[in-house]
C-alpha cells in the first residue's frame, strides 16, 4: 500500500464511533443479562403502580437482608455492609448500604422514578349513558390519549372503607378477569367529528371514558324499567367483589393500565416491549444492582421517586424534602452526626446519576432527531449531559470533572455508551430529576435507557442496553474511580 491510499483510508476510519454493544457483550455474560432480564419482566408484570412497587421492593429487600432504617434508632452509628431500607408515604422509597468512607465523604445515589403515564378514576367516575356503565378519568402524565383507547385495561386500586378496612386489588390481570376499555368512533362516523381535530386531540380528555358494565340489574317484582340500572349492578358488583361502596372510590387510589403482560420483541428476541419501561426500567435496574453489591467504598444509595410525570411534585417528588430527609438518616447512620452542617456537608460531596429512560431514533420517524446528537437501541447506556428542552430550560447541567469521573468508571468497566439529547433542539427536549437534585448542590449526570414509543402503553427497549444499565449502575455504587 503507498503513502497517499493509506492516508485516505485512515481518514476513513477516523474520528469518534460509537460501538455496538452486542459486540460488547461477552459470552459468559448472556446467562446474566438472560437472568436481569427475566427478574425485570416479572416485576414490570407485577409492579403497575407506585404503591406495587413499594411493596414489591420491600418484599425482596427484606430478603435481601435490608432492615427498616428507622428501627436502628437515632444516634445509632451502623457498620459497612449494613443494609437499610427507607419507606416515605407508601409511594416513594429508599435503600442503601453503608459504605468503608465517612459520610464526610458523600455518597454515590442512583435517582429514579417509579411512577407512569396512565389512566387515573375521577373521584365520583360512576354514571350510566344508553344502556353501557363508564368510568371518567383524568389522565396521569404526558400521554397521546388516541393510544389508550381501544385497548385492555385493568383496574388496580387501593381503598380505605368507612370502616377502616384496607382493599387491594387488580382487576384485569388475569387470563380469567374482565377487563375494560375506552371506546373510539367507527371510521364510518368520525369524518366530521373527528377525523378533522389534530392528533392530539383525536381523542380529548373528557372522552377516555372507561366501559365497566352493560348488564342492567335485575327488575323488582311490579318494578318497571327505570333508569341507571347498569349503574345499579355495577355498585352491586363493588359491593359483592370487593367490599366497596360507591363512595368508597372517591376516597381510594384507582388507576386503569394496560391489560398485557410484557413481551419479547422480534426473531430474536432481543427487544423487550411493555408497560412502564418509563421509569420501571432504571427503578429496577438500580435495585438489581444495587442488591449486588456487598461493602462499597461510599455508603450508596438508590432513590425510586414518585410524581416524576407531572413535574416532580408532592411529597414523594424529587422536590420535596424527602430527598433531604433520606439524605440525612443516612448521615446520622454512618457517622452518628445529625447537625445541619454534617448533612449538609455529605449532600454537598454526593455523586448522583440520573437514570431515566429518553427517546432514541426511531427509523419511522427520524427526522424528529438530530442523527449527530441522537441515541441508537443496542449502543449501551445513553449520557446526555443536560435535559431540559428550548435553550436548556429546566437542564441540570453536569461539571466536566464529573463527567470525566463517569468516563473512567465506564471504560475501567467495559461499559459501551453514548451521546445523545432528546430530539432536535426546537423539537424536543424533557426534564427528568437532575436539576432539582443538583439544586442540592451535588454532582448529578442523566445516564438513560434508550427506550421506543416512550409514554405509550407498550414501549420498548433493548435487552443489551438493559443488561449494561445495570452493570453500570452497580459499578458506580460500589467503587470509587
Amino acid at each position: 500500500m503507498n503513502k497517499t491510499s493509506r492516508s485516505k483510508n485512515e481518514n476513513k476510519d477516523a474520528g469518534f464511533k460509537v460501538p455496538c454493544a452486542w459486540d460488547c457483550l461477552p459470552e459468559k455474560e448472556h446467562k446474566i443479562m438472560d437472568q436481569r432480564i427475566k427478574r425485570y419482566m416479572n416485576y414490570l408484570d407485577e409492579c403497575k403502580t407506585e404503591r406495587e412497587s413499594v411493596v414489591y421492593l420491600e418484599e425482596l429487600a427484606q430478603k435481601d437482608g435490608f432492615k427498616e432504617l428507622s428501627s436502628f434508632g437515632s444516634g445509632k452509628k451502623l457498620k459497612p455492609g449494613s443494609r437499610v431500607y427507607f419507606i416515605n408515604k407508601n409511594r416513594a422509597m429508599g435503600l442503601a448500604i453503608i459504605g468503608k468512607k465517612p459520610a464526610k465523604e458523600g455518597f454515590r445515589i442512583i435517582a429514579a422514578h417509579h411512577d407512569v403515564p396512565r389512566m387515573d378514576i375521577k373521584a365520583l367516575p360512576l354514571y350510566e349513558k344508553h344502556g353501557l356503565a363508564l368510568f371518567k378519568t383524568h389522565y396521569y402524565g404526558g400521554v397521546k390519549k388516541f393510544q389508550w383507547a381501544v385497548i385492555p385495561l385493568a383496574l388496580h386500586g387501593f381503598a380505605i372503607t368507612r370502616s377502616g378496612r384496607k382493599v387491594s386489588f387488580k382487576i384485569g390481570e388475569s387470563d380469567k378477569d374482565p377487563v375494560f376499555t375506552i371506546t373510539d368512533l367507527a371510521p364510518h362516523l368520525s369524518k366530521k367529528l373527528q377525523d378533522e381535530r389534530k392528533l392530539n386531540v383525536g381523542i380529548q380528555g373528557e372522552e377516555l371514558n372507561i366501559l365497566v358494565g352493560h348488564q342492567p340489574a335485575p327488575l323488582g317484582k311490579n318494578e318497571k324499567d327505570s333508569p341507571n340500572r347498569v349503574k345499579t349492578a355495577v355498585i352491586a358488583h363493588l359491593k359483592n367483589q370487593l367490599g366497596l361502596e360507591e363512595e368508597d372510590l372517591a376516597w381510594a387510589e384507582l388507576h386503569a393500565v394496560p391489560a398485557f403482560k410484557a413481551r419479547e420483541i422480534g426473531f430474536d428476541r432481543a427487544l423487550i416491549g411493555g408497560y412502564g419501561h418509563d421509569d420501571r426500567g432504571c427503578s429496577f435496574a438500580s435495585f438489581d444492582a444495587l442488591s449486588a453489591i456487598k461493602i462499597p467504598e461510599h455508603t450508596c444509595a438508590i432513590l425510586l421517586l414518585d410524581k416524576e410525570e407531572i413535574g416532580s411534585c408532592g411529597a414523594n417528588g424529587a422536590q420535596s424534602m424527602m430527598v433531604t430527609d433520606f439524605l440525612g438518616m443516612l448521615t446520622e447512620a454512618t457517622s452518628g452526626e445529625n447537625s445541619f452542617a454534617a448533612i449538609r456537608n455529605a449532600i454537598s460531596q454526593t455523586m448522583v446519576i440520573s437514570a431515566d429512560t429518553s427517546a432514541p431514533i426511531d427509523p419511522t420517524f427520524e427526522a424528529a432527531h438530530d442523527p449527530l446528537n441522537s441515541a441508537l437501541l443496542g449502543r449501551g447506556v445513553w449520557i446526555s449531559k443536560y435535559s431540559g428542552s428550548g435553550g436548556k430550560m429546566l437542564s441540570g447541567e453536569a461539571d466536566v470533572e464529573f463527567i470525566n469521573y463517569i468516563r473512567r468508571m465506564l471504560v475501567k468497566e467495559k461499559v459501551p455508551y453514548q451521546f445523545g439529547e432528546l430530539g432536535r433542539v426546537d423539537e424536543g427536549g424533557g426534564g427528568t430529576v437532575a436539576f432539582l437534585l443538583s439544586n442540592l448542590n451535588m454532582n448529578v449526570l442523566d445516564v438513560c435507557l434508550p427506550t421506543l414509543s416512550l409514554h405509550s402503553p407498550f414501549e420498548i427497549i433493548s435487552k443489551v442496553d438493559y443488561h449494561y444499565s445495570v452493570t453500570a449502575y452497580q459499578a458506580f455504587m460500589e467503587n470509587s474511580y
